[in-house]
């Protein structure tokens, strides 16, 4: 290459090595007739030479025809030299440290995270990984279910125990598929082997024929062991994602026992501090595994948190397992719904089938057909379709309706005055109340000065008329436009269209007061005097409403007969069910988070609308936002927010940790406090403790296939002795490619001694 240099210049001087290639394409068949033809014209051309006496001359014009043959071949075969710098290449060491979750669990009898002995050995073999890096390129990695690189410098201080899926024949597929064409000598593996992957007895044939393909051995250190290995763990939990509020709801649980001994332990379920449910089950020496069928029922509405746990016993190696969070959405299954009606009329049955029609509604209607003072000729007990269970309604299983609508009922004598007070507290507790107007309702039915009147959303003045009859006009009130009641279309224009259309009433019940606390959505005028018709009312955790008219039906019945349809009439009572049940959607601060779910160390987005008790939107308005973790309820961020110009805000919140949180939006509004609350779920999955055991089998194994060897890791060990194979491998850095027949000269040649000969031929007096 020096003489190369000299010929052709300096910039050849950089090159140590060169290579012939052929780039024709003309090979095969081709090539081989190219071959008999070159041959069989130098038999035919030496055969022509026969006239010629000399023998020199016979020699001098062969020679030239086969320097031209040749040089044909050559232009025919197209030879390139490439000149290349060949440069020494260090083999490559890959040392994969398993960060999954089991690696927290205690090694006996040091009682130390199994983490703990790779980070101690790591950092006691620092000279020999350095030595190591002379002779090898030594890559680092966290590995669980996949391969993540780090640098040597931060392998002790990045190490966190924190992937919860350890897969390690995906592992090794990404090592394969890293070091692709690259010279991978030994893999060098920190593991407690828990693989999740894996048959804890045997390997799979694929993992076993992916590893006779990688090169070099595969050195297995194994951090802890089972030795004194004692763990009492809820295993398992079989739960629906959702359940029906006031209806028993099961789960099944698995718990496994390693070490525990013969005892009675208490498997509990609670929600916050509250115990629901207990059981004992039984451990024995025998049995690993046992199953406990638990019953409970949900009382609350909502997103709710429930925790199971099992004792915790001294020198357990895992305690986290001891203890298990989840969540049960609580809905209701129907909205049980008590109507009753004072006498038939078309508003009731209009009312009557449209609930009973309602797929999400359980309807108990009752009607009474005749009073006790109408003379009808028969006794009570012929004329008695069924006995009016009114003590059991309003004592027993008022708490079990989520609806009780009063319509055109008049109380006295079917229910005891001494049962009014539980309609009060029912609602107070949570209870929704609505009385629908008519001559029997209101004053007409004795509600004055009762506890039924307390919780109304109306004062009853009395007087000689009670009810209004005629043909009257509703009006909404436009403050309160954007009540969930009165959202007959979504946009505001269109609503105030959709009421403005809808037929009028044909009554009104008059001497009603609203409520120092009501809203008055809706009137209607007579005579210069105006009379609420649709009014709301929050009372305490209840609701309660007002409807004094009728003749609602006309909504439906007036509407068809219009050419109109019914529509309106429908999402009416659909609304008026939905506010009155508190569904989340008609609470005034609504509360979101852009998931339902996230993982560790994902930011959680929270964002909030903010609207007043009218529903209007409260822009630059300060809010309290709290955040607080479940069931305990300890806060964990607390801040003063500003709403903008629409009534919202956003909080962006990074927990750090696994569990339950609650997002809680407050206000303090005329007096009174306004909230609403997202819950939502940070999860770490637990699957990495359902195999908390070593895997020394599943390591023994990787070592052998590969010919590496298998150590268990103790505090202090010395890993210097670990064998990799060093072969030369040489790679090209730079290269340059010189035609060897693509030039003036290789067809001058092949020119000239055509000439030559010709000429030669010609002295020797042949044509």
């Amino acid at each position: 290459m020096n003489r190369l240099a000299t010929l052709w210049g300096e910039e050849w001087g950089e090159y140590n090595a060169w290579e012939l290639h052929w780039t024709s394409d003309v090979w095969g068949g081709t090539f081989i007739f190219l071959g008999a033809l070159i041959v069989l014209s130098l038999w035919f051309f030496w055969a022509s030479l026969s006239r010629i006496r000399s023998l020199w001359k016979k020699v001098f014009l062969y020679t030239l025809r086969v320097f031209v043959l040749l040089l044909v071949a050559i232009v025919v075969l197209q030879p390139q030299l490439e000149f290349k710098k060949i440069q020494p290449l260090k083999n490559t060491i890959a040392v994969l440290l398993d960060d999954s979750k089991s690696m927290v669990i205690k090694s006996f009898p040091s009682e130390k995270p199994r983490g703990d002995l790779v980070r101690k050995v790591m950092e006691g073999n620092r000279e020999y990984f350095e030595m190591l890096k002379q002779d090898y390129e030594v890559d680092f990695f966290f590995a669980s279910d996949k391969i993540d690189p780090v640098s040597f410098s931060n392998v002790v201080t990045g190490y966190r125990e924190q992937a919860v899926n350890t897969d390690l024949y995906q592992v090794f597929l990404d090592v394969m598929k890293n070091y692709e064409g690259k010279s991978l000598q030994g893999v060098v593996l920190f593991s407690d082997g828990a693989d999740l992957s894996q048959d804890p007895l045997d390997i799979s044939p694929e993992f076993t024929e992916m590893l006779t393909r990688l090169n070099g051995p595969v050195h297995t250190l194994q951090a802890g062991s089972n030795q004194g290995f004692k763990d009492l763990a809820i295993e398992k939990i079989d739960a629906t994602d959702f359940g029906f509020i006031h209806q028993p709801l099961n789960i099944t649980v698995t718990v496994s026992s390693r070490a525990i001994g013969k005892k009675n332990i208490p498997l509990v379920l609670k929600e916050g501090d509250k115990i629901l449910v207990s059981k004992i089950i039984s451990l024995k020496k025998e049995d690993s595994q046992y199953t406990a069928e638990l019953q409970f029922t949900p009382s609350s509405l909502g997103k709710r948190i429930y925790t199971l746990s099992v004792p915790v016993f001294a020198g357990e190696a895992v305690e986290v397992n001891n203890r298990w969070s989840f969540e049960v959405k609580v809905i209701r299954d129907r909205v049980r719904v008590l109507h009753l009606n004072g006498r038939p009329s078309w508003d009731s049955r209009f009312l009557r089938e449209t609930l009973a029609n309602n797929p999400k509604v359980d309807l108990l209607s009752f009607f009474i057909l005749r009073t006790l003072t109408d003379d009808v000729g028969a006794t009570t007990s012929e004329l008695s379709l069924i006995p009016f269970p009114s003590n059991l309604l309003f004592s027993d299983y008022l708490k079990s309706f989520d609806l009780v609508i009063f319509h055109n009922f008049k109380f006295s004598p079917f229910i005891d005055k001494k049962n009014l007070p539980n309609i009060k507290e029912y609602v107070e507790q949570g209870g929704a109340f609505l009385m629908i107007g008519g001559d029997l309702s209101f004053e007409g039915g004795g509600y004055d000065r009762t506890p039924v009147e307390d919780i109304l959303p109306i004062r009853i003045r009395t007087g000689s008329r009670k009810y209004l009859l005629g043909e009257l006009p509703m009006r909404m009130q436009p403050k309160l436009a954007q009540h969930p009641v009165l959202r007959l279309e979504n946009d505001p224009k269109l609503n105030a269209k959709a009421w403005k259309s809808l037929p009028p009433i044909q009554g009104v019940n008059i001497g009603l007061v609203p409520a120092k606390d009501s809203h008055v959505l809706s009137t209607t005028r007579k005579s210069k005097s105006s009379y609420p018709v649709l009014v709301t009312r929050q009372v305490q955790e209840g609701r309660t409403m007002a409807i004094a008219t009728d003749s609602s039906w006309n909504w439906n019945f007036l509407r068809v007969g219009e050419g109109g349809s019914g529509r309106y009439y429908q999402k009416f009572w659909e609304n008026v069910i939905a506010w009155m049940t508190s569904e989340p959607e008609t609470n005034p601060i609504q509360v979101e988070t852009d998931k339902e779910k996230y993982r560790e160390h994902e930011k959680v987005v929270i964002h909030f609308k903010v609207s007043g008790k009218d529903y209007n939107p409260m822009p630059g308005v300060e809010v309290e936002l709290a955040l607080n973790s479940l069931p305990k309820g300890q806060e964990r961020v607390r801040e003063t927010l500003k709403t903008d110009e629409h009534g919202e805000g956003r909080f962006e919140f990074a927990p750090g940790q696994e569990g339950f949180y609650s997002a809680k939006v407050a206000l303090v509004s005329g007096g009174e406090v306004l909230s609403g609350e997202k819950r939502f779920i940070v999860f770490s999955p637990q699957i990495e403790f359902q195999k908390p055991l070593v895997n020394e089998a599943l390591l023994q194994t990787l070592s052998k296939v590969t010919g590496g060897s298998h150590r268990v890791l103790e505090a202090g060990m010395n890993i210097g002795n670990l064998a990799f194979p060093n072969p030369e491998v040489e790679v090209k850095s730079s290269s340059r490619m010189v035609s060897l027949w693509n030039s003036w000269w290789t067809y001058g040649l092949i020119v000239g001694f055509l000439v030559v000969e010709w000429w030669t031929r010609r002295k020797s007096g042949l044509s």
